[in-house]
């Protein structure tokens, strides 16, 4: 599929709002795509038919509190936090290579599992966070970074 397939398909499930914070869809709208790496975009494409439940990244557009689980800009709370006193700061979620997903009716593990046990869906490598201080996080980090001496499906801890 060309980038512009992935994001006309994407949209039969999520808005852009799900995938950036107010601010910048405030400055950019619909354009907020194009931070967007397409690669992320068609692997929750796949997941989220390949799983058929509902899925949510950021809460914001609805009066939510989620707004920094999608793209993260340089003046987002988490960022410029570890930014601060010049600190260099690349994470996945800063070059649009990364979502946190609530999956409706199914725990973060269970859907960790099942990225695994399906991975011949995904035509990239996958990253997942998998716990923080031993214990599985409640929510699904995925990322499209890819490093060659990771598997095709990654669990890391934080």
């Amino acid at each position: 599929m060309t980038d512009e397939e992935i994001i006309e398909e994407i949209k039969e499930f999520f808005c852009i709002e799900e995938f950036v914070d107010n601010t910048t869809f405030a400055k950019y709208g619909d354009r907020c795509w194009q931070f967007l790496c397409p690669r992320l975009l068609e692997t929750v494409l796949i997941l989220r038919k390949g799983i058929n439940k509902g899925m949510s990244i950021n809460s914001w557009k609805w009066g939510g509190s989620q707004q920094q689980r999608g793209l993260r800009t340089n003046i987002c709370d988490i960022v410029s936090k570890k930014t601060a006193a010049g600190k260099l700061y690349l994470s996945a979620h800063v070059t649009g290579k990364a979502v946190d997903i609530t999956v409706t009716g199914m725990e973060a593990e269970a859907a960790r599992n099942w990225i695994k046990e399906n991975e011949e869906l995904f035509p990239y490598k996958i990253r997942l966070e998998h716990k923080k201080n031993g214990v599985p996080i409640s929510w699904l980090h995925l990322d499209v970074y890819s490093n060659p001496q990771n598997p095709k499906i990654y669990f890391f801890d934080v």
